[in-house]
Formats: structure tokens, sequence, C-alpha cells
């Protein structure tokens, strides 16, 4: 006989019958189930199925437990009789389906222990379709209750605030779902509805088991989204907002309606708190006070603080062009509430044309009108139209036309050297120092070497003053009085050495899709010994459309371009020196042994010229093509294009618009932002610093023509001194002699190194020709990329090429004439 018939005494039924009396449900006694007098009573135990007292064993869908029913009332000794018949199987009935009801509604129950045998062992009888229905919902029960636990854990622990609502309403909504559909069998056993109770007040357990069938992949669903949120291992790392929505998303793909309908609702929940957040900064641009560190905005310094985007932390159906603009509105709000707070002005100045309040009311109205879960499309729309709102309703006035011009002016001048004589001055006031430093370094190092190789490098008190003269250079040679450009870049350039943890610029910020980063070979160490760069100051408000990527890129073709202009102009001054190309007429000249050895030295350089001339017309027309031809054009394009009015497009935010809608504005600063960074992405490409093999050439290039001229120069210092040693004492010291040899063998070499980089830099020249071809000649984007910029097509490497072939021609034609240096 089974261990549990000990427990069916008379107290059973008498428990049974009192809960029959008082009309108490069995789920509505959960609390109580649990307590001592049920322990006492039996009641744990009683799990018995449609049994009729009155009726053969046979007739039972499950037979053990009639068999079980029947061994109780022998051995309470309870005889029947044909009233006991009538009245008991009503309360077997409901007493019979407590367990599996309170078990379903998340209790522990003794029947369904995966982790032991005891419900084996106390129940022998079963048949295997019976342990087979019962390991049903006993796994179903087993899920209620972890999810329950862990559900609690999340909605009380998890970092993400996102997270928590998601716990929150599984453990509310959902969960509270499946306990209504639990009251509803109940209520159906109850009132002996047809669809469960058959003949004879019989209930089979398979019915009540087809109940609960489309509850378990639900609810291992559910069991996967929690599990996701929060390992209970303790494993994985905890889940952020951005994630979880992705996963819901996806989810919501599925071909089960019932997982579907779940994901739909939990997204909702999970979006409806992103937007919660994101409201915070985009209404009033601050991060949220709950949360902040789930959200993908993330702030950087207390002084001056920098908003960047974290890009793990954003949803997948944010486009990065979304993200961008969700970053300048924020940013744009901190602006000019920083802006308000420094010129201590109300709100009706002259930076807004209507109130705050009916600004962030509008553009609460657009987020609330969103539909969930959120359509990337709309938005995207969405966003667009209020940093549309925000810019004409607030940022023309912050940001004006002549401050943008006057910052892209300064640029143009100084950084992308459209100021010629800014990139001589520099350079020349650059070669004076490094001479001087050289001249005492030299008398130094016979003293003390490594304090002289300490002292190589330039000071930044140093680089301030050599700008500072530079400046003067342009002053006093400016013809006009005021130049509101030169005023700004005194206020604001200046010459540094960049630290080490810099990292190399990169335009691909804000912009959707690949764009080429710029190469990381450095052009930075050719105009001083240390490296060295030029840097624009950005102050509020022209953070708007400016970033730190950006000056470091206008600092990187800087660098590019004053190396290329200084190697030239370093080969350009070889020929000004009268006494290196023409022997002067003087009476020792005339001496047989003097007019061999000129003949000498000239056969011996007329190598070197030839490189220096062949080097310097690459330079040159390099120099030329980049600086007067890519450069200039686009720049004259871009400003073109900022100077344009844009009509005001269509925006359903009505009421919030201070210009009639066919008003021609300004562009707004995140267009701005967008078509400078596709301005910068494409002048790169034209001035071909985004190749590697090209850049590593003309590089090698620039370095071994310093090495060329300065052993040219020191080779020519020591004839002239073994020249004059000779006309004074009539004999050359032994020591020049060897020296001379040395520096020979020295400039040879280092004009054949200069003579391969220009033939490698003309074939790669010419690979670049060949590969860029159709769509690859100028770089371009696609058009939901660029908005209305159009990128400046123009600076093909063909023209380069073609100046290079024609100067070739003309050098040998010079030299078929006969003409001589």
């Amino acid at each position: 006989m089974p261990a549990g018939v000990r427990h069916h005494s008379p107290a059973n039924h008498a428990f049974a019958a009192d809960l029959q009396d008082a009309q108490i449900s069995p789920a509505s006694v959960v609390n109580a189930r649990g307590s001592a007098h049920a322990r006492r009573c039996g009641w744990i135990w009683s799990f018995q199925v449609a049994i009729s007292w009155h009726r053969p064993a046979v007739f039972s869908p499950f037979g053990v437990w009639d068999h079980w029913a029947t061994n109780c009332q022998r051995r309470d000794q309870v005889a029947p009789t044909p009233e006991r018949d009538r009245q008991q199987p009503p309360q077997n009935t409901r007493n019979m389906l407590h367990e599996v009801l309170l078990a379903l509604s998340g209790h522990p129950s003794p029947l369904f222990n995966s982790t032991t045998n005891a419900a084996k062992d106390d129940f022998p009888l079963l048949s295997p379709p019976e342990a087979a229905l019962l390991k049903s919902i006993g796994t179903l029960s087993e899920l209620h209750r972890k999810l329950k636990r862990h559900l609690e854990l999340i909605a009380s622990t998890h970092e993400s605030v996102i997270c928590r609502a998601v716990a929150a309403s599984i453990q509310q909504t959902h969960l509270g779902r499946f306990q209504k559909h639990i009251l509803q069998v109940e209520e159906k056993i109850l009132k002996k509805d047809a669809s469960l109770v058959g003949a004879y007040e019989i209930v089979p357990l398979a019915s009540v088991v087809a109940e609960f069938d489309d509850w378990h992949r639900v609810m291992n669903w559910y069991w996967q989204v929690a599990c996701f949120m929060l390992d209970p291992n303790g494993k994985n790392s905890k889940c952020n907002s951005a994630r979880l929505i992705d996963k819901l998303r996806f989810s919501m793909q599925t071909g089960y309606p019932e997982v579907e309908s779940a994901a739909t609702e939990l997204t909702r929940v999970a979006e409806t708190s992103w937007l919660r957040q994101l409201t915070s900064w985009i209404v009033h641009g601050k991060l949220p006070a709950y949360g902040a560190k789930d959200f993908f905005i993330k702030i950087e310094g207390l002084e001056e603080p920098k908003y960047l985007k974290e890009k793990t932390l954003l949803p997948a159906f944010v486009t990065p062009g979304t993200a961008a603009s969700i970053l300048f509105i924020g940013k744009s709000l901190h602006q000019v509430a920083h802006h308000r707070r420094l010129s201590h002005k109300t709100s009706s100045s002259s930076i807004s044309s209507i109130s705050d309040n009916e600004l962030a009311t509008a553009h609460l109205s657009q987020l609330s009108s969103l539909m969930l879960p959120l359509m990337p499309a709309q938005f995207s729309r969405a966003i667009a139209e209020i940093r549309q709102s925000l810019s004409r309703n607030v940022l023309q006035r912050l940001l004006p036309l002549n401050e943008t011009t006057r910052v892209l002016n300064c640029l143009q001048r100084f950084f992308l050297l459209g100021q010629g004589e800014f990139a001589s001055a520099l350079i020349a006031e650059a070669e004076e120092r490094v001479k001087a430093r050289q001249q005492s370094m030299g008398r130094l190092l016979a003293q003390d070497p490594v304090k002289a190789l300490q002292g190589l490098s330039i000071k930044d008190a140093e680089l301030s003053q050599t700008l500072r003269q530079v400046w003067r250079t342009l002053i006093a040679r400016e013809e006009h009085a005021e130049d509101e450009v030169l005023d700004f870049g005194q206020a604001n350039v200046s010459l540094i050495n960049p630290r080490a943890t810099t990292s190399r610029p990169s335009t691909a910020d804000g912009l959707e899709g690949e764009v080429p980063q710029l190469s990381p070979v450095s052009f930075n160490t050719l105009l001083f010994p240390n490296p060295t760069e030029l840097n624009l100051r950005i102050t509020p408000p022209m953070d708007l459309f400016l970033s730190s990527r950006d000056i470091e890129t206008y600092s990187s073709i800087s660098s590019y371009l004053l190396a290329i202009r200084r190697g030239h102009q370093r080969l350009s001054e070889l020929w000004r020196q009268s006494s290196v190309r023409r022997v002067l007429h003087s009476s020792r000249v005339q001496h047989a042994a003097y007019r061999e050895r000129e003949t000498e030295r000239a056969a011996a350089s007329r190598s070197v010229w030839a490189t220096c001339s062949a080097a310097m017309l690459l330079l040159s027309e390099t120099s030329a093509f980049f600086e007067g031809e890519v450069v200039k054009g686009s720049c004259d394009y871009f400003k073109q294009w900022v100077e344009q009015s844009a009509t005001n497009p269509r925006s359903s935010t009505r009421g919030i618009d201070s210009a009639p809608r066919d008003e021609l504005t300004q562009r707004d600063p995140e267009t701005l932002a967008l078509g400078h960074r596709l301005f910068l992405a494409s002048l790169i490409y034209a001035l071909l610093l985004t190749d590697l093999s090209y850049t590593k050439e003309i590089r090698s290039m620039l370095g071994n023509v310093d090495n060329l001229v300065a052993y040219f120069a020191r080779l020519l210092g020591i004839q002239q001194k073994a020249d004059g040693e000779e006309e004074a004492t009539g004999e050359i010291s032994p020591h020049l002699i060897d020296e001379e040899q040395k520096i020979s063998s020295e400039l040879e070499r280092a004009r054949d190194r200069v003579d391969m980089d220009v033939k490698t830099v003309i074939n790669r020249l010419r690979q670049l020709d060949q590969e860029r071809v159709g769509s690859a000649r100028y770089l371009d984007f696609k058009a939901a990329q660029r908005g209305d910029f159009e990128i400046w097509k123009g600076g093909g490497v063909d023209r380069l090429l073609m100046k290079l072939e024609f100067g070739r021609m003309m050098d040998d034609y010079a030299i078929a004439r006969g003409d001589t240096f």
C-alpha cells in the first residue's frame, strides 16, 4: 500500500468538507497551504482525480487513484451509504485537484520533485501515462517558481532601469495572466463545465494538462529572457538596455504567435522606458536622473564636459545618423543653457524666439505621437523634425553664419595653407630656430653629449614664440588695417607638441557606412625635430559643428602640406647659392690644377643636381596641385554650399516655427557638421592621404631630401674650406681630404635613395590612376548619407601625372639644348 495512504484519514474529509461549506476554492487558500493544520490534515497530499465512491474503479480514467481511494475507505472503515454516496463525490472531486492547481500557482509540491525519486517511491501505483502527464505539469510549475524568484531578483537589483521594467512587466502582467488562467480552469471544474468535467463528474487529468499546453513555449521564452537579463549562474555580464531591446525586437519575428505577442508587449514596455530616458536628453539637454549608466550618451570631464556616444548602448533600430542627431540636440540645449548662464539673459533674449516651455511641449508631443514598437523610419523622422525645430528657433541665433564662415576661412588660410605667406614664414622661422639649436648643440656635444641630445626637442614656450613671430611677420605684410580672420587665428591657433595619447584623426564620426581613414604615416616631425602640429581651440558654440577629430584631421593635412612645401623650399635654396652653381673667376682658376679639380667636382655633382632637379619638380608640382587645385577648389565649393540658403523643410511641429514655411534660412548646425565631415573625407581622399603606400613613399622621400641637402651643404663647406686652406698654405690637410671623401660617399648614397624614392612615388601615382577609375575616381557617398551636400569632383591623379610628365619633357628639352645650371 502506498505510503501516502496513511494521510487519508477522516480528518481529510472533514477538512475538505469545511472548504466546501465555506465555499473556499483551493487557489484562494494558497497562503495557508503550508500551515501546520494543512500538513496535519494531510491535505497537502490529497491528489485524487475524479473518483466516484459509488462506481467501479474501471470507469475512472486513472484507476490507481480509485484503488488508492478505495483502500483509504477500507482503512477508515467507513461504510458506504446511499446518502454518503450522493454527498461525497463533489467534495472529493474538488479536493482531488488541489495539488495540481496549487503547484501550477508556483508553490512547491512533493509530486513534482525533480531532484529525488520521492514521487515515484510515494506513489508506486502511478502508470507511465499518468507519470508523463504529471511530469508535464511539474515542468511548468517548476518553471513558474523559478521565474518568480529570478524576476523578483532582477526587478530589485539590476542596474538597468529598462531591464527592471521588463522584469516587472513579466512578473505582474504576464505571470498574472497565467495565474488568471489557473483560476479559470478551477472555475470550470467547480462549475462542472462540460469541456473539463465528464460523465459521473469525472475530470480527466489529460484534459487539465491540455488546458496548459499553450503555456509551455511562452513560459520557456520568459525564462530565456530572464536569463538573458541576468544569468542565474553569474557567468555572463549583466545585460544592458540596448541588448535587451534588440533581443525583444528579434523575438517579434518568430513564427510562434504566443511568443510574438509576448515579445511585442515587452518591446513596448522596454521602448517606453527607453523613450523616457531619451526625453530628458532631447527636451531638456540633461542626462536621465535614473539609469544614466545604461544610456548611450556619456559625459567626460567636469569643468569642460564633453558628450560622447557609446555604440554598445545604442539599440540597433537607431541609425548612426539618428544617433548623431540625438547627440547634437542634447549638446545644443546644453550650450544654450550655458550661454544664458554666462550672459545672464532670460529665455526671451535674442537667443530664442519662443519660450522654452512651448518648445519643450512641442518636442514632447512629437515624441509621444510615436507608435510602439518604434519603427526606425518614423523615429528618425521625428528626431529630424525636432532637430530642425531647434535649429530654426534657437541655434541660428546662437551660431550665426558670419561666425561659421570666419572659422572656415581661418582653417583654410592657416591649416590648409590658403595663405602662402603664413606657410613660408612658419617654415623660415622654424629653420632659423633649428639652425640655432644645432649650433648650440654642436658646442654642447663636446662637453655633455647626453644633455645635448636632450636639448634637441623644442619646448612649448619656444613653439609659442615661433608662432608669435610668424603673426608679427604677417601683420607687417598686411595691407589692410583690420583682418578679422587673422585676429581670430592669433587668438585661437597654436603650435603644440601633440600628446602621445592622441589618436589618429578620423572623419567617420556621425557618418553611416565606411569612410576612408587617414594613413598612420606621420608628417609632423619634419618641421621641428620633435612632433609639432597646428591646433585650433574650439570654443562654444563652434563645437556644434566642429569636433576634436575634425581639428586633428586639419592638423594632419597641415603637417602634410607643410612638409611638401618645406622640401621644395630646401631644394630651391640650392639654386639660389651662386657659389654652388658656378665657379667664380679668380687668379687661381687659371691654374691647371684648379681647373681640373673644379671639373672633377662639377662632374661628380652633376648626378646630384639631376636628382635634386627631379625631386624639386615632383615636390613643386605636387604642392602646386594640392594647394592650388585640390584644396582651393574643394574649399571654395564647400564655402559656397555653406553660404547658400536652404529652404525650410515642412515639419509636423506646427505652432513652434517662428519663420514662415517657405522662408530661406541658413543651414542648421548638424547639417553643417555632416557636410563638413563629408568635405574633409573627400579632401583627404583627393590629397592621397588615405593611401598607405603613397604616404610611406613620399614620407621617405622627404626625409631623404633633408639628408641629401644636409650632405650637399656639408660637402660644399668642406670643399670651400679645403680651397681656402690650399690657397693659404699651398696644401690641403689629410683630415679634410678624408672627410671630403666620406661625405661624398654619404651624399651619393643619399642621392641614390632620393632618386629611388622619386621613381617609387611616381610609380605609385600611376598605380593610383589605374585603380581610381569609374566610381572610385572621386570619393562619394549615398544620398541618404550625404544629405543635400554634393561631393566636389575634381583633382584627379591623372591631372597631377600630366603636370609631372610635362615638366619632365621640358627638362629633357633643356638638357638636349645644352642648358646648364
